[in-house]
C-alpha cells in the first residue's frame, strides 16, 4: 500500500503541524471517552481536521500508534511516579513512603490519570499487547513499593506481601475514590503506612492523617483555581 506524504501544514500554511505527541494525546483521549475500538485513522483524521497523510508522516500503522499510547502511559505514571520520589536524595527511607502515600487524591491530573488507567485495563481484557504492558506496569509499580520497604529494612518476604497489599489499595482506591472522603482516603493511606513502617503510633497516624487532608485540600483549589468555578 503506499501511503501519502501530504501532510496538515500542506492544507494550510499557518497552521502549527501536528507532532507524534499531538496524535497520541487525541487517540488517548478518544481512548478514555469511547474505547479502543473508536481509535481509528481515519476518525482521528476528521477529528483534527487534517489528512491521513498527516499520521502516516509520524506512524507506520494504527498498531504503531495503539503501542505509543501504551509506552507514553507506562512512561508517565510509572516512571516518572519512581523519580519523583528517589529524586529527592535528602529523604530518608521512610520519608519516601510516606511522600508515595501523599501523592494528591483529587486533582485535575489524578482524575485524568485514573480514567485512562480504567481505559487501559478495559482494553487489555481484550488484547494481548495491551493486557502484556498491564502487567508490566503491575510488576513494576509492586517493585517500587517493594524496593522502599526493602529500603526500611523489612525482610524479604514482608516487603514482597506488603507490596501487593498496599498496591492492592492503590488500585482499589482509585475504583472508588469518590465514593471516599478526603478523610476517609487520608485515613486508609494511614493505616497502609502503619503497616509498613514500625514504631507509627497512633498519634503519630492522627498527626500524618490531618497533613494528608490539608494537601488534599490544597491540591482541590488548586484545582478549582485552575479552570474551576
Amino acid at each position: 500500500m503506499t501511503t501519502s506524504t501530504h501532510t496538515d501544514a500542506d492544507e494550510d500554511p499557518k497552521r502549527r503541524r501536528l507532532t507524534r505527541e499531538d496524535w497520541i494525546e487525541a487517540a488517548t483521549k478518544r481512548l478514555i471517552l469511547r474505547s479502543i475500538d473508536a481509535v481509528r485513522v481515519e476518525s482521528l483524521a476528521t477529528e483534527l481536521k487534517v489528512s491521513r497523510g498527516s499520521f502516516y508522516w509520524h506512524f507506520k500503522s494504527r498498531g504503531e500508534l495503539l503501542d505509543a499510547i501504551l509506552a507514553h502511559w507506562r512512561d508517565r505514571q510509572t516512571r516518572r511516579i519512581n523519580e519523583r520520589i528517589r529524586e529527592d536524595r535528602t529523604l530518608s527511607p521512610e520519608e519516601r513512603l510516606v511522600r508515595l502515600r501523599s501523592l494528591p487524591a483529587r486533582t485535575k491530573s489524578t482524575e485524568d490519570a485514573a480514567s485512562l488507567e480504567l481505559a487501559i485495563r478495559a482494553w487489555a481484557r481484550r488484547d494481548r499487547n495491551a493486557r502484556r504492558c498491564v502487567e508490566e506496569v503491575d510488576r513494576d509499580r509492586i517493585g517500587i513499593v517493594r524496593e522502599l520497604l526493602a529500603d526500611v529494612n523489612l525482610p524479604p518476604q514482608e516487603a514482597e506481601t506488603l507490596a501487593f497489599v498496599s498496591y492492592a489499595y492503590t488500585i482499589g482506591e482509585s475504583l472508588i475514590r469518590e465514593l471516599m472522603s478526603d478523610q476517609q482516603i487520608a485515613k486508609c493511606r494511614v493505616r497502609v503506612l502503619s503497616y509498613q513502617l514500625s514504631g507509627m503510633t497512633e498519634s503519630k497516624q492522627a498527626s500524618l492523617t490531618k497533613e494528608l487532608v490539608k494537601s488534599f485540600a490544597q491540591g482541590g483549589r488548586r484545582k478549582r483555581g485552575a479552570g474551576g468555578k
